[in-house]
């Protein structure tokens, strides 16, 4: 009979992004461990590449349904969200006999009613909980995680800032040690520092096309760096979807500025990163970004806002520049400081790489987790 320790996991992820990424690299570190895994995913996840590499590592799963129908959202969301989770997960749960339940989301609460299970419980937040509208639901929620929160059921998260938010809206105080914080990671030793070499000045930004990427925002910084440097031959890149994508392809064509282009959706990314000179990426809300850490590992100075744990990778002045989420002026006024110094690009960028392979790296990350898996299982 097989010694190995057994993890069902259930993510959350879409067909791109951090998300996804993060699940992906999940596969990659249970199989170097040596986990036996068991993967539950909905029917619009398993696309072509989730199943190569399911098979590929031999993870058996199962597919459930979406949550659809009149109540959908309300089923992401405590404490409606019991109704669908436990019901739809215990069957597999029992079967299987875990060792380990591990979820892996963007949304906060959705699967928190495995917690419930008689099994050790890992949840994983990619985004933080803000206050609830509904008077009295946040202290719902503390009063259900003191409870059943514990050294055998804990919280991961991705900053030190959505910790913060954690025990602010969701997790009693005295509840914080079973919150534990590993930062996002990226293969730094495979990326190569840039130099500015070019004629084109190229800006680049990845990630969903939807409101709190702060896309309209994105444009107007767009247009007046290019306006105020007509010499220099500088484009505005964004790769991604999302559900504002047409509409900002149309408001970039009224404006008429065909340096400034929203490409969709990019397999390749590493191409994209290699012949830019700056990353851009001016959030409303967001955790820990994965693209600016890739970006960090590329030797690209940052220009980001500051909010959420964004100034956790970005030291303003060091490896790049923050700004308030909707100061256009800051934004525009620190490309154009970099855009006027290759030399600072160079410095700032360098800054930014060696504190990503200091800090998130795949293999600083890779001993956190090993870690925190063995003090959990091996208990």
């Amino acid at each position: 009979m097989s010694n190995k320790k057994k993890i069902l996991l259930i993510p959350e992820f879409n067909s791109f992004g951090g998300t996804r990424s993060y699940f992906i690299s999940l596969l990659e570190f249970y199989s170097s461990q040596d986990y036996n895994v068991t993967v539950i995913l909905t029917k619009h996840q398993l696309d072509t590449e989730i199943k190569l590499l399911l098979k590929h590592y031999n993870y058996k799963y199962y597919n459930i349904p979406d949550r659809n129908g009149r109540f959908k959202k309300c089923l992401c969301y405590f404490p409606l969200n019991l109704f669908y989770d436990i019901p739809m997960i215990f069957p597999i749960y029992f079967k299987e006999k875990p060792s380990v339940i591990v979820v892996s989301n963007g949304t906060p609460g959705m699967f928190i009613g495995l917690i419930l299970f008689p099994v050790k419980f890992i949840y994983i937040f990619h985004t933080y909980p803000l206050k609830s509208k509904i008077v009295g639901l946040s202290s719902i929620q503390k009063l259900f995680l003191s409870f059943f929160l514990n050294t055998n059921k804990i919280l991961v998260t991705v900053s030190e800032y959505s910790k913060k938010q954690i025990l602010s809206n969701w997790v009693p105080a005295k509840k914080s040690k079973h919150i534990h914080v590993i930062y996002n990671s990226t293969k730094t030793h495979v990326k190569n520092l840039n130099s500015v070499n070019t004629n084109v000045y190229r800006i680049l930004t990845l990630g969903h096309v939807t409101w709190y990427k702060n896309p309209k925002l994105w444009i107007e910084v767009s247009q007046k760096v290019i306006r105020q440097r007509p010499k220099m031959d500088i484009e505005f890149i964004w790769a991604g979807e999302g559900d504002l994508l047409n509409q900002c392809q149309d408001l970039v064509n009224q404006i008429g500025l065909d340096t400034i282009k929203f490409i969709g959706y990019q397999e390749n990314v590493d191409l994209l990163y290699q012949k830019s000179v700056i990353y851009f990426q001016p959030s409303l809300l967001e955790n820990h970004s994965i693209s600016v850490v890739e970006a960090m590992a590329y030797g690209l100075p940052c220009v980001t806002s500051n909010i959420g744990g964004l100034p956790e990778s970005v030291v303003d002045g060091e490896t790049g520049f923050t700004c308030p989420p909707h100061d256009v002026e800051c934004f525009v006024s620190q490309i154009i400081k970099l855009l006027d110094d290759d030399k600072l690009i160079c410095k700032v960028g360098q800054c930014g790489k060696l504190r990503a392979e200091t800090l998130f790296s795949e293999e600083v990350q890779e001993r956190k987790m090993i870690d925190l898996y063995s003090s959990l299982l091996n208990k």
